[in-house]
């Protein structure tokens, strides 16, 4: 059996500033999907899907899959040159697994679409014996997602912990001990790549000030680290930059949990590209973060049990 797993993420500073060259600062989270392979029961390949949920499907050996739990799957192999499954392995059931990225069957904004790319794609290099290559996958993932996005998501599932993202690369990166944090659900969920074609639009055709400063903040929190008076002068030019592009990241959700968190002594931001997902609320009193939990559930919102992944993309292979 080959499998393969990796985390999601979570963006806490550099949102849209990544796109124009600035330093982001990201976490790898501990909910991680997931890509089982094991040989087949028939002459068939088979594939299901949990979490995205779809019906069960199969393919003939001679061809390669189309059924959207096999996307990645198609994607990959495609993109190497195969045209047929046979030609990389017998036939197998492959079981892919993002349940953690879901709840009440809606996605909950985390990465999911990166984690599995990543976890798919080292499953297969596994599979087909070749040197897996970070650029590789985040050209991979960026394709899938029409030429949108900096290849964050895919490079903080490869990498794991927090690292600095920039124009490509990630660098690892330390969280200070006494900074508190806590991630928590909209109760929305958002589609990141119509908020970046919009975002692209207006960048060509407006005044870019509130995204230049933005950019210089994130850069200077990954110089500094990150700490509350950065972090809220950051929250602020985001909301500037989201008044300027209409962009509507501090949806009524996330303005709700930033009084919620501001009464509990916190600072709250929202995470997504806009329209909803998640936000995280910083402190540097643990007390703080657990009353902001305890309102947070209180008022409906879903507060997250997650911590930081220290490992990224993991292989085994077992007999």
């Amino acid at each position: 059996m080959t499998y393969a797993s990796a985390p999601g993420k979570i963006v806490l500073w550099g949102e849209y500033a990544v796109l124009t060259g600035a330093a982001a600062g990201v976490m790898a989270l501990s909910n991680r999907a997931s890509i089982r392979m094991e040989p087949s029961a028939d002459k068939r390949w088979h594939f299901e899907s949990k979490g995205f949920f779809c019906e069960p499907a199969s393919c003939p050996s001679d061809e390669l899959p189309n059924s959207p739990q096999s996307t990645f799957l198609r994607l990959i192999l495609a993109h190497w040159g195969y045209r047929s499954l046979a030609e990389c392995s017998t036939p197998l059931h492959i079981t892919t697994d993002s349940s953690p990225f879901f709840a009440a069957n809606q996605k909950l904004g985390l990465g999911s679409s990166a984690a599995v790319c990543t976890a798919t794609y080292r499953a297969l290099c596994a599979l087909t014996r070749r040197s897996p290559v970070l650029s590789e996958v985040m050209a991979l993932h960026r394709d899938w997602q029409g030429g949108k996005g900096s290849g964050l998501d895919v490079a903080s599932a490869w990498h794991g912990g927090l690292i600095h993202f920039q124009q490509g690369l990630g660098t690892p990166a330390d969280w200070p001990e006494d900074l508190y944090w806590q991630v928590v659900w909209s109760g929305k969920s958002a589609k990141t790549t119509d908020h970046i074609t919009h975002f692209d639009q207006w960048r060509n055709q407006a005044d870019n000030t509130p995204l230049n400063h933005l950019g210089a903040l994130s850069n200077e929190i990954c110089e500094k680290g990150p700490n509350l008076p950065l972090l809220t002068e950051y929250c602020q030019t985001l909301k500037a930059l989201d008044e300027a592009a209409i962009l509507n990241i501090f949806t009524q959700e996330h303005a709700r949990l930033g009084k919620l968190a501001a009464a509990s002594g916190a600072l709250y931001k929202p995470c997504g590209a806009g329209g909803g997902d998640i936000g995280i609320a910083f402190s540097d009193d643990p007390h703080g973060i657990a009353a902001f939990r305890q309102q947070a559930a209180a008022s409906g919102f879903l507060p997250l049990d997650l911590e930081m992944a220290t490992n990224g993309v993991a292989f085994q292979q077992r007999q």
